[in-house]
């Protein structure tokens, strides 16, 4: 209207403010258009729509997925580290075996005939609560650090002895302590 060049994509004019025709002419008036605008007001349309935007969600939605901290193998690898400096032979047996599973919490298997837990039998508990101790710790950590809170549910069971259980601590709170047997 006022004679002032334009974007070509300009709706109405920056200057004067004008309703620019070509959007109304150029489109309204395209055959094939009109079709896609009819074809998206039936209800197949509308059905697909709604299943393109729903695909585009979940798209979306899948490569922004969460997690609640750390998979089951590092948190085992961090607890093997911390209660045994991920040795092979230790106070508590040989390879003692950490399982941890996020629906079941940690299981801890180390051997009955152990060192630490022959001296605990003799009424010489210094290494078990020293472990004990360590166990519990990491289990008050878990409980504040990682958002699936079974990971601070550790289970201590003797290996070779029917999984006899050795100690259970969940939260930080000592549940169970074979030490207590034999004060």
């Amino acid at each position: 209207m006022c004679g002032k060049r334009i974007p070509a994509y300009a709706n109405f004019c920056p200057y004067c403010g004008a309703k620019q025709p070509w959007l109304s002419e150029s489109e309204d008036n395209h055959s094939r258009m009109q079709r896609v605008v009819e074809w998206r007001d039936t209800p197949l349309g509308r059905l697909t729509m709604l299943a393109v935007g729903f695909l585009i969600i979940v798209a979306f939605a899948s490569s922004c997925r969460l997690q609640d901290g750390p998979g089951h193998k590092t948190v085992g690898r961090e607890l093997n580290q911390y209660l045994f400096n991920a040795q092979e032979k230790t106070p508590f047996g040989k390879k003692p075996k950490i399982k941890v599973d996020k629906n079941k919490g940690v299981s801890i298997k180390i051997s009955n005939s152990s060192k630490a837990v022959k001296k605990l039998k003799a009424g010489k508990p210094a290494t078990w609560n020293r472990f004990v101790a360590r166990v519990k710790r990491r289990s008050n950590s878990f409980k504040h650090v990682y958002a699936n809170q079974l990971y601070s549910k550790i289970k201590v069971t003797a290996r070779d002895d029917k999984n006899k259980l050795l100690l259970k601590v969940d939260q930080g709170k000592i549940k169970y302590n074979i030490a207590d047997k034999y004060h």
